[in-house]
């Protein structure tokens, strides 16, 4: 090795450098403290630890890890076989220990150690008395400085150990970071501390495996002359003492020297706590610590998301504290398949329990997690399990994001402010970047961008949705429908198909109002493109199917669209209308007066009366369509809430057929149509004459859609169901005894004693 000062004679002393039978000059200490038993259930990190040692670009490693875990066993143990091993000389050229223990742990307890190393200046004496060391009698060390020493030797490769620096980095951390920026370009620092040390490659240490604890504990319990112990006690011994080298040695110590080992037990967990935690956890920055309450307060170990959410913490803020309390060993590490999750080591958690950091952040914790419980456990119970619902949280989902998007579930249906769906949001999104990957949060963000107004928005989030690796089928819906209505068919198609070809349809998870909308979706799009024929064939059997309601609206919408895109002549008309009829009148017979059908049914009557005007409808098909409205218009009025009997459009619709077939067969030719159209909204007198009859309220149901209404001249009582009024439910069932109606009576009588069913009735 190059060196600017001998190195060929150095005394025997424990504190300076040997050359002894190493290869690497040191001054490492000749007996370790774990000579008795070696070094046990450290291999895998006595491996790491010398590669990166030999790697020469980490200037400064760190050991990190409580009290007891054996850090400084480690080090010297690895230090111990780099100097021996000549292979070292290739990255060093000299080892200097300086250790800055304070204070030891023994089975009497905590002892401070005389002279002890607590400053740099006393760190920088005992580096420049290792470098130099004694000769010929002649104390050089103590004429020369630390600056000198290391400017005289500031050519060599040395590896300085600085042991214990915790005392040095809680009083003075940026003493110790300007003395490491100030060491020579070719010096490497190897240090070990129970806190963090900034900018440091940190190696952390924590509790041995089991296995290898319960190796040391029988080892050293032999080699003591305790006796033999039990397998079922040196289990114990090792939990109790959470694995800790140290605390294994000292209740061991303490069997032996008489001690019950219960009694060795209690106070060996009071006196490790006290030495190998109270100073790290007394050290930790704010945030820090407000997760080691979170982790307290759980009974199950928490990802970064659900710390984040529990604490109201950025992914930044949680990643900095985690990575602090990591590099401490403070906390447990189990890695998943997708995310890692934390705890805390008994030892803290006992100490938590005698000394809390934050009580408020424990209540509040507390309270969240009793909060997520209830709301987990009314999910379970309650909840939907329809796929395409908007409040659908697959069970695989963590607890915290179920139980965020139900607690959402007002925002993201429209029934909360603009501010209150405003902080909704940033909540979703802070959650979305702990779990960037779940698809439920990526949706939940996606609606509430729809209700802000934001749809292009929206439609990358339902995007985001869609491509995770557990992809969500309500979002993939919900792309489809806002792509539809931008007028992009195709992606919406392209959308839509995956849920239809996985079986969706026929899912008995999913309601028929969801079912109807992915049909919709997908089949609208077709039929939007212009593939009316398409659409048409695929609904031929729509009356077999479960969603005949939702096929019949489609092969209606797809005959009017045929109708539009071909040319306006009578045999075409004649060719599709009667079927479009009888589809629509026998949805209406098989399911009722269903609002979507209906809407279907006014948009072809649109188009209907448009080509009768234009002359363009047969006589056959101008009777056909006469019939259908005196059978269905009321009945379709009193369902929709785009029409009504008495407006000016339905009155048109009349007088238009009406007109158009003038002989006795038209069924518009009655005097009841005449009254309508030529009185139409001009008061009850008109309604009364067109049939309608004026009556009061005598009995609500407004939860069961029905209610009973007696006519002025008490002739006859009313039997009245929501359907056949125009009223929404919150109007139906707000209408109050007494209340006056028009009611007219359907032409079928009822059942002696039974009231006379309503077919249309409207607010007088």
């Amino acid at each position: 090795s190059s060196s600017s000062a001998p190195l060929s004679r150095w005394g025997s002393s424990d504190g300076y450098l040997q050359q002894r039978s190493s290869n690497v000059p040191n001054n490492l200490p000749s007996t370790f403290d774990h000579y008795i038993t070696g070094l046990i259930a450290r291999q895998d990190e006595a491996r790491e630890l010398r590669k990166r040692l030999q790697n020469k670009r980490n200037s400064l490693v760190a050991i990190i890890g409580p009290g007891g875990t054996g850090k400084t066993a480690l080090c010297l143990d690895v230090l111990n076989a780099c100097v021996l091993d000549p292979t070292s000389l290739e990255w060093t050229d000299q080892v200097v220990y300086v250790t800055a223990k304070t204070e030891r742990l023994t089975a009497r307890g905590v002892e401070t150690i005389a002279d002890p190393v607590t400053s740099l200046d006393s760190v920088k004496r005992s580096v420049s008395q290792a470098l130099y060391g004694l000769e010929s009698g002649v104390d050089e060390a103590e004429t020369v400085s630390f600056d000198q020493a290391s400017k005289e030797m500031g050519e060599r490769r040395v590896l300085l150990c600085i042991d214990n620096l915790e005392t040095i980095l809680r009083d003075h951390p940026q003493d110790f970071e300007d003395f490491a920026q100030s060491l020579p370009q070719n010096w490497r620092v190897l240090v070990t501390s129970r806190v963090t040390v900034n900018g440091a490659n940190v190696l952390a240490l924590g509790p041995i495996k089991r296995e290898g604890a319960i190796k040391l504990a029988r080892d050293y319990s032999s080699l003591r002359g305790s006796g033999r112990l039990a397998e079922a006690q040196l289990g114990r011994l090792v939990e109790v003492c959470d694995r800790n080298p140290l605390a294994i040695r000292l209740v061991l110590d303490s069997y032996t020297a008489g001690s019950e080992l219960s009694r060795a037990l209690d106070q060996t967990r009071e006196r490790i706590i006290d030495f190998s935690y109270t100073s790290l956890v007394d050290h930790l920055p704010p945030d820090a610590s407000k997760v080691l309450e979170c982790l307290f307060g759980s009974s199950d170990p928490l990802s970064r998301g659900q710390i984040g959410h529990l604490l109201e913490l950025s992914p930044d803020e949680v990643a900095e504290a985690v990575n602090s309390l990591l590099k401490t060993s403070l906390v447990t590490r189990e890695v998943e398949s997708t995310s890692e999750r934390y705890a805390l080591s008994s030892s803290v958690r006992d100490l938590l329990v005698r000394t809390p950091r934050d009580r408020h952040v424990r209540e509040q914790v507390y309270a969240r997690l009793r909060d997520q419980q209830r709301i987990i456990a009314d999910l379970d119970q309650r909840g939907t399990r329809d796929p395409l619902n908007e409040s659908f949280v697959p069970s695989t989902s963590a607890n915290h994001i179920r139980a965020l998007v139900v607690r959402l579930r007002a925002s993201v249906v429209g029934r909360t402010s603009r501010a209150d769906q405003l902080r909704d949001l940033a909540d979703v999104r802070r959650a979305r970047d702990f779990d960037p990957s779940d698809a439920v949060l990526h949706r939940t963000e996606g609606l509430l961008l729809e209700q802000l107004g934001d749809r292009y928005g929206a439609i990358e989030s339902f995007g985001k949705a869609v491509v995770c690796v557990v992809p969500d089928p309500c979002a993939q819906l919900r792309l489809a429908e806002v792509l539809k209505d931008e007028q992009n068919f195709e992606e919406a198609i392209e959308s839509a198909k995956p849920l239809i070809d996985g079986g969706l349809l026929s899912n008995p998870d999913i309601s028929p109002r969801n079912r109807g909308r992915l049909l919709r979706a997908y089949w609208l799009s077709i039929l939007w493109l212009g593939k009316h024929d398409e659409v048409i064939s695929a609904t031929e059997n729509w009356q077999t199917s479960e969603l005949r309601p939702a096929y019949a609206a489609l092969r209606v919408s797809a005959i009017r669209s045929a109708l539009e895109d071909g040319p306006a002549d009578q045999g075409r008309y004649e060719l599709y209308v009667p079927g479009m009829l009888s589809c629509l009148g026998e949805a209406f017979r098989l399911d009722g007066y269903l609002a979507y059908v209906v809407h279907e049914g006014f948009r072809a009557f649109e188009k209907l009366q448009t080509a009768l005007l234009r002359r363009v409808l047969s006589p056959t098909v101008t009777m056909a369509c006469s019939r259908f409205l005196d059978e269905h218009l009321a009945e379709m009025c009193g369902t929709s809430n785009e029409y009504s009997i008495s407006e000016t459009f339905t009155r048109q619709l009349v007088s238009a057929f009406r007109e158009a077939a003038p002989n006795q067969n038209n069924p518009l030719r009655t005097d009841r149509w005449s009254d309508i159209i030529q009185y139409g909204d001009a008061g009850d007198g008109a309604l009364e004459g067109a049939g309608y009859d004026q009556s009061k309220v005598t009995h609500v149901l407004g939860n069961r859609g029905f209610l009973f209404a007696r006519a002025i001249d008490g002739s006859r009582d009313f039997f009245v169901r929501i359907e056949a009024t125009e009223l929404t439910p919150a109007e139906f069932s707000g209408l109050k005894l007494g209340q006056l109606l028009m009611v007219l009576p359907s032409e079928d009588p009822p059942l002696e004693g039974r009231a006379w069913p309503a077919k249309h009735a409207m607010l007088a």
